[in-house]
C-alpha cells in the first residue's frame, strides 16, 4: 500500500468530512423524530458518502467495537442506537456550520456526490447481477471509493483546495496529489476504512479502483466490482453502449465479471435514474460538466445560480439550529438537575421571562387520557386554570389547533386565525389579566405534551413575533426536559416497586419458615411446664419465654400483613415489663459479668397506653450499653417514678445509672442527634443512642442523659401518661 506521509495523517486524523448540507439537515431532522425507522435513516445516510463514512466510523469506533464489526449502514445505525445517532447528527451540524466555507470559498459537492452515488448504485447492480455474497458491502465500497478527497479537503482545506482548482479531471487530480502530497486520495480513503478493522476487502477496493486493467484482474471480486463500476460511470452517462463494446476497460469487465457492454449500459441507466430521483428528493443540482470532485463554486457563476441557493438555504437553517442549541444548552443542563416537575415548570417560566421579557405565562398540559388540555398544577400558576378543560376533538379554540399540530403557533391577535377565539381563550386571557394570548407548543420527540401560553398586549405580541423561532426552540427544549424527567421518575418508581415486590416475596418466604419453629418451641414449652413442678419462679420464667415467643410471632404477623403501626390496646404495666426483662436478660447482661443490680420500682405505678415493644427496645439498648461499659464489681441501678410533671404534662419516669467510665466526648457532642465517628465501641454506642432517641420520639416521650468521665452515666426516660392529673 502506498505510504501516507505523517504530516498528511496528522491533517486528516480528525476525520472531518464535508457533507452535503441538504442531506445533513434532513438526517438531523429525521434522527430527532421518534417515529422514523432505522430503514429510513439508512436510506438517507446511504445517499451521502461523507455521512456514510461518519456512521461507519462511529459504529466501528473503540467505544462500540465490542458489539462486532458493522460493514453496512443498517447494522451500524442499529448498533449506534437512537441517542448516539441524535448526538452524532447534532455534532455534525455544529461541525459543518462552523467549518464552512473551506478556505473562505463555497464548494460545490454536486459532481462528487452524483458520481459517488452512481458508482455505488452500479456496484450494487453488478453485485446483484453476479450474485455477489454481500450486496450492501459492494454499495458502501462504491459510495466511499473517493472518500479520500473529502478527508483531504476537510483536513487540509486551502492546500488541497488549490490542487482541486488546478485539476481538470480525476486523473489530473491524482497526478497533482502525488506531486504535492506524496500520496493520493485512493490511499487516504483506504487508510480510513482500515481504521474500521473490517474483515473484508473494502479498503482494497477503494485503494485499487484506479488501477490498470491488467492489474485488477488479479484482485478480489469486490475490488473488481468497484473498479468496473468506476470505469463504467467515467466512460459515459448516456452514450451508445456499442461504441464502448471494444474498449479495453469494458473487455476487462466482461472478462472478469461476465457482464457485456449492453448489460453494462442497462445497469448504468437504471442507476442514473435512481440517482436523479435522490437528487430531486434532496434538492441537489449537479454541475453541468464532468467534474467528479469538489470544486470552488465561485469559478462558475452559472453553477452558483444552480447550487448556491439550495446550499445557502440549508446552511442558514443549520446555522439557526446551532445558534439556538448553543444558547439553550445551559438551560437544558439546569433543568436536568431539578428535582420535581413543580420546580421545573417554575424554572421554565422564569427562563421565558428572562428570554422574552416580562409578562404572564401559563402552561396547558395534555392530560393522561390525551383528549383534554387543562391548566398544569404547580405553585406558580393560577389555580383557576386547572378548571379550564379544552377538548381536543373541538375546533373552537386556537389552543386545539396548536396542540394538534395544525399550526406551529397561534395568537388571538393574528388576523388569519384558523379557528375562532373561543370562550376558553377569553377565560384564560382574563385569568392571566391580559389583552390576548400566544400559544406555543410544548413538543418533544414523541409529540405534543402541552402548550406554553404567553399573555400579551398587542404591542408585546408584536415584539414576541420577532422571537418566535427561538420561542419554539425553547419550548421544544423545555418539553424534552419535562418528558425526560417524567421518564426518569417512572423508571425509578418501577425499580422501587420491583424491589419492594421482591423484598415482600422474600420476606413472606422467611416469615413462613420462621413461624413453624416458633410454634413448635411454644408448644414444647407447654409440655415442659407440665412436666416441671411449680417451684416459685420456674413457671413464671417459662411463661415469660412463652410471652416473648408470642410477641415475636405477632411482630412477624404484622410484617406479613404489611402493617406498619399497631394499635395500643389497654394499659402497659412498666414495672411488670421491667421485671420480665430481668428474667430474660438479667443474668446474661449483669449477673454473669459480676455487675450488681439495684431495683427500686415504685408500687402502684400507673398503667400507660404505650407500645410494649418500643419500651422493650429502649430498655434493652440502654441496658446493653451499661453492661458493656461497667466493669465487674460495679453496679447498675434502675427505678420507676409516677406523676413526674414536665411543662404541665405528667409522665412515668424510668431512671437508670451505671458506674461505667462515662460516655466519650464525641458521643456526648452528637447525643441523640446523629452517629458518632465509627471508632470502635464509641461509634456503636452513638448509633444505639440515636435509635433510642428515635424510639422515644415515637412514643411522644422525652429522654435526658448525664455523664461524666470516670463517674458513670445516668438516663431519665419520661413516658407520657394517658392524661394529666
Amino acid at each position: 500500500m502506498l505510504p501516507i506521509p505523517e504530516k498528511i495523517i496528522e491533517s486528516i486524523e480528525a476525520i472531518h468530512l464535508p457533507t452535503m448540507p441538504q442531506t445533513l439537515l434532513r438526517f438531523m431532522q429525521m434522527a430527532d423524530d421518534e417515529n422514523v425507522s432505522i430503514a429510513d435513516l439508512t436510506t438517507l445516510a446511504g445517499r451521502d458518502p461523507a455521512l456514510t463514512a461518519q456512521v461507519l466510523t462511529v459504529a466501528n469506533s473503540a467505544l462500540l467495537r465490542g458489539r462486532g464489526e458493522s460493514k453496512d449502514l443498517a447494522h451500524s445505525l442499529a448498533g449506534i442506537g437512537t441517542r448516539l445517532t441524535r448526538l452524532m447528527a447534532a455534532c455534525l451540524v455544529i461541525q459543518h456550520v462552523f467549518s464552512q466555507p473551506c478556505d473562505n470559498q463555497e464548494y460545490d459537492f454536486g459532481g462528487f456526490w452524483g458520481h459517488s452515488l452512481r458508482v455505488a448504485e452500479v456496484s450494487r447492480a453488478i453485485a446483484v447481477e453476479i450474485r455477489y455474497q454481500n450486496i450492501e458491502e459492494a454499495y458502501c465500497a462504491g459510495l466511499l471509493h473517493n472518500i479520500g478527497q473529502l478527508l483531504l479537503l476537510g483536513g487540509m482545506k486551502e492546500r488541497y483546495g488549490l490542487l482541486l482548482a488546478a485539476s481538470s479531471d480525476e486523473s489530473a487530480l491524482r497526478a497533482q496529489e502525488m506531486k504535492e502530497l506524496g500520496t493520493n486520495h485512493s490511499a487516504v480513503g483506504a487508510w480510513l476504512i482500515d481504521k474500521w478493522a473490517f474483515s473484508s476487502f473494502m479498503a482494497d477496493a477503494v485503494l485499487f479502483h484506479q488501477s490498470a486493467a491488467d492489474e485488477i484482474v488479479a484482485a478480489d471480486t469486490l475490488s473488481q466490482i468497484i473498479w468496473s463500476a468506476h470505469k463504467i460511470c467515467h466512460h459515459y452517462r448516456e452514450s451508445d453502449p456499442l461504441q464502448h463494446e471494444q474498449d479495453a476497460d469494458f473487455t476487462a469487465v466482461h472478462a472478469m465479471l461476465g457482464v457485456n457492454a449492453t448489460a453494462v449500459f442497462t445497469l448504468f441507466q437504471y442507476s442514473a435514474l435512481r440517482v436523479a430521483r435522490s437528487a430531486a428528493a434532496l434538492g441537489i443540482t449537479e454541475a453541468g460538466d464532468a467534474r467528479t470532485f469538489p470544486f470552488a463554486s465561485a469559478i462558475s457563476p452559472l453553477i452558483m445560480r444552480h447550487t448556491s441557493k439550495n446550499n445557502n438555504s440549508a446552511y442558514m437553517q443549520m446555522a439557526e439550529i446551532v445558534h439556538d442549541l448553543a444558547m439553550l444548552q445551559p438551560l437544558q443542563r439546569l433543568f436536568a438537575s431539578l428535582q420535581s416537575e413543580d420546580e421545573m415548570l417554575l424554572s421554565i417560566r422564569e427562563a421565558a421571562w428572562l428570554l422574552f421579557g416580562p409578562g404572564p405565562l401559563a402552561f396547558l398540559m395534555l392530560q393522561p387520557e390525551k383528549t383534554v388540555l387543562s391548566g398544569a398544577r404547580f405553585s406558580g400558576q393560577p389555580v383557576l386554570l386547572e378548571q379550564i378543560k379544552i377538548m381536543l376533538d373541538s375546533d373552537q379554540s386556537l389552543a386545539v389547533d396548536v396542540a394538534l399540530g395544525k399550526k406551529p403557533h397561534a395568537a388571538t391577535f393574528a388576523l388569519d386565525c384558523s379557528a375562532p377565539i373561543s370562550l376558553a381563550d377569553v377565560q384564560i386571557a382574563r385569568i392571566l389579566r391580559c389583552e390576548g394570548l400566544l400559544y406555543v407548543p410544548l413538543k418533544n420527540r414523541a409529540g405534543t405534551i402541552g402548550l406554553m401560553v404567553y399573555g400579551a398586549s398587542a404591542s408585546r405580541y408584536a415584539r414576541l413575533t420577532k422571537s418566535l423561532r427561538l420561542m419554539t426552540r425553547f419550548a421544544e427544549m423545555a418539553a424534552t426536559s419535562l418528558e425526560d424527567w417524567r421518564k426518569k421518575q417512572e423508571y425509578e418508581q418501577s425499580v422501587t416497586a420491583k424491589l419492594t415486590q421482591n423484598f415482600a416475596r422474600h420476606a413472606r418466604t422467611l416469615i413462613d419458615e420462621a413461624a413453624n419453629p416458633l410454634g413448635i418451641v411454644k408448644n414444647y414449652l407447654e409440655i415442659v411446664r407440665k412436666r416441671v413442678p411449680d417451684q416459685g419462679t420456674t413457671w413464671h420464667e417459662i411463661d415469660i419465654i412463652g410471652e416473648e415467643i408470642s410477641r415475636v410471632t405477632e411482630i412477624i404477623g404484622r410484617i406479613s400483613d404489611g402493617v406498619d403501626e399497631k394499635t395500643v390496646v389497654g394499659g402497659l404495666d412498666i414495672n411488670n415489663l421491667i421485671e420480665g426483662m430481668f428474667v430474660l436478660h438479667g443474668d446474661s447482661l449483669f449477673s454473669s459479668r459480676g455487675i450488681k443490680v439495684e431495683k427500686n420500682l415504685e408500687a402502684g405505678l400507673s398503667a400507660v397506653a404505650c407500645d410494649r415493644d418500643r419500651i422493650r427496645q429502649i430498655l434493652y439498648y440502654l441496658w446493653k450499653n451499661a453492661s458493656e461499659a461497667t466493669a465487674a464489681g460495679g453496679y447498675f441501678a434502675i427505678s420507676t417514678h409516677d406523676n413526674i410533671n414536665q411543662d404541665g404534662r405528667f409522665y412515668i419516669e424510668i431512671r437508670m445509672s451505671d458506674t461505667g467510665p462515662g460516655l466519650p466526648a464525641e458521643v456526648m457532642l452528637h447525643l441523640f442527634r446523629t452517629t458518632a465517628p465509627d471508632n470502635g465501641r464509641s461509634g456503636q454506642v452513638g448509633l444505639g443512642l440515636t435509635i433510642v432517641a428515635a424510639l422515644v420520639k415515637q412514643i411522644d416521650g422525652r429522654i435526658m442523659c448525664q455523664s461524666k468521665t470516670g463517674r458513670g452515666t445516668r438516663y431519665s426516660i419520661l413516658i407520657p401518661k394517658n392524661g394529666t392529673d
